[in-house]
């Protein structure tokens, strides 16, 4: 799966046409592209887009295979994954985060703990 991105006008705007194949993106690249392309010109997708543009207002156009940039954005995500695991390794080895990690925690200062139930006695009672 293709897409073609065609960012044209005076707004800089953007459309994106969907295409199975990169020959199918790659004519319309060839249209829009070429010296003989008319002042308006009629594109079609694969997906039943149509549109009409200007091409001398056309700034760029970029082709992007799908099933590639998928890849890439997982690769990214694991990227982040792992920057964010060192970050924690390095933070956990520094002397002064580690104490201010306990602070949050509640590992300050241990405080008085009230005393467990004592065996045999309920509601303050010995049993009979």
């Amino acid at each position: 799966m293709f897409s073609l991105t065609i960012v044209f006008g005076p707004s800089s705007t953007a459309w994106t046409l969907m295409f199975k194949t990169e020959e199918s993106s790659q004519n319309c690249v060839t249209i829009i592209g070429s010296d003989n392309a008319t002042s308006m010109t009629v594109l079609a997708d694969d997906f039943g887009q149509k549109c009409t543009l200007r091409t001398s207002e056309i700034h760029g156009w970029m082709i992007e295979n799908l099933e590639q940039s998928k890849l890439a954005r997982i690769e990214m995500e694991l990227h982040a994954v792992r920057t964010k695991l060192k970050a924690n390794e390095i933070a956990d080895a520094d002397p002064m985060i580690r104490q201010a990690r306990a602070r949050q925690q509640g590992g300050g200062m241990p405080m008085l703990q009230p005393m467990g139930a004592i065996p045999g006695l309920q509601n303050g009672r010995f049993p009979s």
